[in-house]
């Protein structure tokens, strides 16, 4: 009898096992399970534009976008000076045409959390998103809950960024020593 329950379990254990092997998976779990991270990781990668073709980024694009008057940007004095200006990371499709994106946030303290840490609200006043040729330069009507953007004229960006300028240099610097060094021999 003893012999018989054995045998009667073990199959019933293969029987799961092969059975949960087979399962299909589900991969649009969605239930923060870190099992799921590399596959969410890579959907996301095959999902994010890139601004490394972009003519402008990281605080190039603020500074250019901080050039604009309160006025072009549809800010009040008030807000264009309290305004955090922040760069997107990454880059947007609007059309046909690639964007990097620079918002003009207000930050307001809301209160403290149980630890008496501040807690924070955020109120999006502005975006604007500078084609990666340069050569536009978009605002986002923030009135209305749309994707509708008003042109602005854009300006010259200047010829040397800090990343590509400081790239440039460091080509020109090698491209000089090794220049020297074959006109010595």
């Amino acid at each position: 009898m003893k012999k018989a329950l054995v045998i009667i379990l073990s199959i019933v254990m293969v029987i799961a096992a092969f059975a949960g092997c087979s399962a299909k998976k589900n991969n649009n779990d969605q239930t923060g399970d870190p099992k799921n991270t590399s596959s969410v990781a890579e959907e996301w990668q095959k999902t994010t534009i890139t601004t490394d073709n972009a003519k402008i980024s990281n605080n190039d694009a603020i500074e250019y976008i901080k050039s604009y008057s309160a006025k072009e940007l549809s800010l009040t004095d008030e807000e264009m000076k309290e305004c955090d200006f922040m760069f997107s990371g990454t880059g947007v499709k609007i059309k046909n045409d690639y964007y990097v994106k620079v918002s003009a946030i207000v930050k307001h303290e809301k209160g403290k959390d149980g630890n008496g840490n501040p807690i924070y609200t955020f109120d999006n006043k502005g975006e604007y998103y500078i084609r990666y040729d340069g050569k536009q330069v978009l605002k986002k009507d923030m009135t209305k809950n749309t994707n509708e953007y008003t042109e602005l004229k854009a300006k010259k960006i200047p010829e040397k960024t800090t990343a590509k300028a400081e790239k440039t240099t460091e080509k020109a610097k090698d491209t000089t020593a090794k220049a020297e060094s074959t006109t010595k021999k």
